[in-house]
């Protein structure tokens, strides 16, 4: 799978590429394609793309108050405003001759929105943060205004942008090579994200930059109203159509808008688990739990009880980090699970079933990508087997399950028992531990059902209200 998206990405890249030299190589086979109507259509059609890309950012997001949201929006926003003065000033229409803002706006709009793009991709200084925690729809308020003021100055004073040197080769070289930097960035971080959660909204991203970052080097190589000069304003469109496709299938898949923001707003947690930071870990719960609202504090809890059972139990304190760990993170690949299904009021169908049962593959498979959590991943992927082999995903039984996931199971049974879900109302204290004795040694590991009523007799952590 790694290799054919690989595939996919070199050859989105490269096609354009290597027919601008083929066309730079044979100049006969790059006709001279003058159609001012229909530049107008295609670069006004590309930059109203561009500003319903910035709406939908905005009305999934409960708020401008994160950078990557803010700044991918504004991005958006950018190319909206900047690019539709490249077609508004198209002669023929609104003005009868060329306009430097013409030029100009080709040039700024990949520019500013590359820059906007990679500021979404990049972890902000904890002051940035909070300002924009404080000040994000102000942000974007005033960035609206300074738009509208571009539009209405590239139009209205024909000689306002003259001093723009955007007609310098040399300046054309660093706006494109700066440009096609920026991109190859933020796709790079966006593809980080998708290879751990793969989401569509995330893929859709991660396609569109893939396709904007030939764009400046079409638009310095490209002649005007030749073929070659044309391949950039088709790989403009086609960027929102693949980003628009992917978000219209992570609605459809997750049943809200909201699933947009949240794609989007998770932090590359791939990254930063690798450089073993316990604030990004701390991140990365709370982007779980806020998955399913509806069992909001299940994987600390289920992290306190595994914690007590495995003391009971007397395994190494090196095993215990171990456990507690997976604990917290048994539950991560219901990142790809649609919030539809998490948060479904009644009983799930026998398809619907299946697809949240794969949240334990899915973790499994997460947790083997990242270096700090790669020995855990059998655990987290074991934590539904059941020691008769009836569970899931891969049907082990008894000690081919391992100890620790064994464990977990008894914990996140107890906690998934003794909690309100959407479907059902929680079970007292009393009944989950009947159940759960009454399955000992038929779906769980006797020792580590002794070990949980062993430290409720203890005292050791207090019953479930």
């Amino acid at each position: 799978m790694q290799r054919t998206w690989v595939t996919l990405i070199g050859g989105v890249l490269l096609a354009p590429l290597g027919a601008l030299a083929l066309f730079h190589a044979r100049p006969g086979l790059d006709p001279v394609l003058r159609a001012p109507a229909f530049h107008f259509w295609v670069v006004s059609g590309t930059a109203l793309a561009a500003a319903i890309a910035s709406a939908v950012v905005i009305a999934s997001a409960r708020s401008l108050r994160e950078t990557r949201l803010l700044f991918l929006a504004l991005a958006f926003a950018a190319i909206a405003g900047i690019f539709s003065v490249h077609g508004l000033v198209t002669p023929g229409f609104l003005v009868d001759h060329f306009y430097a803002s013409i030029g100009v706006s080709a040039w700024a709009s990949i520019f500013a929105g590359a820059g906007l793009v990679a500021l979404s991709a990049a972890r902000m200084p904890p002051a940035v943060e909070r300002f924009v925690s404080k000040a994000g729809g102000a942000i974007f308020a005033w960035a609206f205004v300074l738009l509208g003021c571009y539009v209405l100055m590239s139009i209205e004073a024909e000689s306002w942008l003259d001093w723009a040197p955007t007609d310098e080769r040399t300046v054309q070289y660093g706006m494109a090579f700066a440009a096609m930097a920026l991109i190859a960035f933020a796709a790079w971080r966006y593809a980080q994200s998708w290879a751990f959660a793969r989401l569509p909204a995330q893929a859709a991203i991660v396609g569109a930059l893939v396709m904007l970052f030939d764009v400046p080097a079409i638009l310095l190589w490209g002649e005007v109203w030749r073929l070659s000069w044309w391949m950039y304003h088709a790989l403009y469109a086609l960027a929102f159509v693949v980003l628009f496709a992917g978000w219209a299938i992570e609605v459809r898949r997750a049943g809200t808008l909201r699933a947009i923001a949240d794609a989007v707003s998770m932090r590359d947690a791939l990254a930063q688990l690798n450089r073993g930071r316990d604030t990004e870990m701390i991140e990365l719960v709370d982007a779980i739990e806020a998955k399913d609202v509806a069992t909001l504090g299940h994987v600390s809890r289920v992290a306190a009880l595994a914690l007590v059972i495995g003391r009971r139990m007397g395994i190494s304190p090196a095993d215990l980090r171990s456990l507690v760990l997976a604990a917290q993170l048994h539950d991560v690949g219901k990142i790809a699970v649609p919030d539809a299904l998490l948060r479904k009021p009644g009983p799930l169908t026998d398809g619907e079933f299946a697809t949240v049962k794969r949240h334990a593959a899915h973790g499994g498979m997460i947790a083997s990508t990242v270096p700090a959590l790669r020995e855990l991943a059998p655990v987290i992927r074991a934590h539904h087997e059941r020691i008769s082999g009836r569970g899931y995903p891969d049907g082990l039984a008894g000690e081919q399950i391992p100890l620790l996931a064994r464990i977990i199971a008894v914990a996140d049974t107890y906690d998934a028992m003794t909690s309100d879900r959407p479907y059902r109302a929680a079970h007292a204290h009393e009944a989950a531990v009947a159940e759960i004795s009454r399955l000992s040694g038929i779906e769980f590991d006797p020792r580590c059902v002794a070990a949980l009523l062993a430290s409720f007799q203890a005292d050791e952590m207090a019953p479930a209200a």
